[in-house]
């Protein structure tokens, strides 16, 4: 599970961003924080519906409020154990295209750990659990399982007879094949605390009690928080590591100044036990006053049944081993949900389902014409002799906005140094009309943009942004790097210093 983070997924590299997507999720991949719980569906559709403009405003803690939610996270975090069923959804119009390891129930056993448990190989903070165990019940990936225990995972396709431990990536395995942990279970112990992702909660500015509702037989308060949070992105670029080699990931970097997320979440809670049934997170980016567009991202809810606090659970549960006649394979990593809301990042799902790009480095670069943002039409053809730069972006994408900063210091060094060099954002998959040019507009950047490129995107096969193609002065591909390497831009100054230099 990306902890609020949606996930864009390509070859060996991963971005997370506020699974806003979870975008956050991923989407996040969507380019957002899937799932931390995004209010799909809330328990309490009239309060849920305002504007964020409007909810920011309310900033009273109502001490009924601040009683239901003090009582869940003192439950919380005194469960030494949990099992429990919980459903992801998306809404109804994006349920049907969600991505398959999502769909369906899931059966979740989770043993909690004081201290700090086991970190997964490869550096990435674990979960606050000793061991997790998710099994899917029903949905097209049925009778998929996984453990991760003492710092290891093992996956299982009962359908294939096929299982892996995650291969070179680990803790991106672990992260990427856990979405269906109900986020609550980690927020609440973790409150205060840098997550995985590199997102850190502040303590609620907002609290209200807005009425009841029985989920699973249960009567539950439901009350409305609003919380900001600190979002840091970070990627890992193709070819970022050593063949064999798992990512080190270390600590998550500080986030991009200016990169804020505003959390709008309705929680259900059972009177009977002070736990969660229903979690729902409206994630929107900036302070939740601004009407920008491209603020908000995709909702998700998380409903949970059937939960037993502190059963008994034998150690057998979190075995690390395969049962026979299961055929070892490399990690697969999961698909994503795309800005529409289907794998993959088309509008309705129809990307081609292999997360390799179309195109390669040394390879032909595919020729286009686009609109760029005054009207005028620009081709790859009018740029022959020019290195390019393309960046695929949209503004409901965490880690684009995030990266968008360095375009513009790239742009303003080659354009003081007159060298032949164009850095190009190519909008993709956005949502709403005006909303790159209104976002740009506002940021102030000056570096070109060229709009509906979503076309484009698929000839080359993008399955996640920010991706960035730069584009040698003889028309071949120089180098491609899947979300940014660094904040700064150096390995893409490496990277078109070189096509320079040809």
């Amino acid at each position: 599970m990306v902890d609020g983070c949606a996930v864009h997924a390509h070859r060996g590299g991963i971005m997370l961003t506020s699974r806003f997507t979870s975008s956050i999720c991923a989407a996040v991949a969507l380019c957002a924080l899937t799932p931390s719980p995004l209010c799909a569906q809330s328990a309490a559709p009239t309060e849920a519906s305002k504007s964020a403009a409007q909810t920011a405003t309310d900033s009273a803690i109502e001490p009924k409020a601040q009683a239901i939610y003090d009582k869940s996270v003192a439950a919380v975090k005194a469960a030494k154990s949990m099992q429990m069923t919980s459903r992801v959804s998306f809404g109804e119009a994006m349920d049907a295209s969600a991505p398959p390891e999502l769909k369906g129930a899931h059966r979740v056993t989770v043993r909690f750990v004081e201290g700090a448990p086991a970190k997964v190989a490869g550096g990435m903070p674990p979960f606050p659990a000793d061991s997790i165990r998710l099994e899917t019940l029903d949905g097209p990936n049925a009778g998929a399982v996984v453990v991760l225990h003492g710092g290891k995972m093992l996956q299982l396709d009962a359908a294939k007879k096929t299982y892996n431990d995650g291969g070179a990536q680990p803790a991106i395995a672990a992260m990427m094949s856990t979405q269906a942990f109900p986020e609550w279970a980690t927020e609440f112990r973790e409150l205060g605390k840098a997550r995985p992702s590199g997102a850190k909660f502040s303590e609620p500015r907002s609290m209200k009690f807005v009425g009841t509702i029985t989920i699973d037989d249960l009567e539950c308060d439901v009350i409305e928080v609003v919380r900001e949070v600190a979002v840091s992105s970070f990627a890992i670029a193709e070819g970022g590591q050593k063949d064999g080699e798992a990512p080190e990931m270390g600590e998550p970097p500080a986030p991009p100044e200016g990169m804020k997320v505003t959390l709008f979440q309705t929680m259900a809670i059972a009177r009977a036990d002070g736990l969660p049934r229903q979690f729902a997170t409206k994630p929107v980016f900036g302070d939740g006053t601004t009407g920008d567009p491209g603020d908000s991202a995709p909702c998700i809810t998380v409903t949970v049944t059937a939960l037993t606090l502190d059963p008994k659970i034998e150690d057998s549960a979190f075995a690390l081993t395969a049962p026979e006649g299961f055929r070892k394979v490399e990690f697969d990593m999961p698909s994503m949900m795309g800005p529409g809301g289907g794998p993959g990042g088309g509008p309705g799902g129809e990307m081609p389902g292999a997360p390799e790009l179309s195109f390669g480095v040394g390879e032909p670069a595919l020729d286009f014409t686009l609109i760029n943002l005054d009207g005028k039409e620009i081709s790859l053809a009018s740029l022959k002799g020019k290195v390019v730069l393309l960046d695929f972006w949209a503004t409901w994408c965490a880690p684009c906005k995030a990266a968008m900063p360095a375009m513009q210091k790239l742009h303003d060094e080659y354009a003081a140094a007159k060298k032949d060099v164009v850095i190009l954002g190519v909008n993709t998959w956005e949502r709403t009309p005006d909303a790159a040019k209104q976002y740009i507009a506002k940021q102030k950047f000056t570096y070109g943009c060229l709009l509906n490129g979503d076309d484009l995107a698929t000839k080359y096969g993008i399955r996640g942004i920010p991706t960035l193609i730069i584009i040698g002065k003889d028309g071949t591909i120089a180098a491609i790097e899947i979300g940014m390497s660094d904040s700064s831009g150096s390995s893409l100054r490496k990277a078109i210093d070189a096509a320079l230099a040809k």
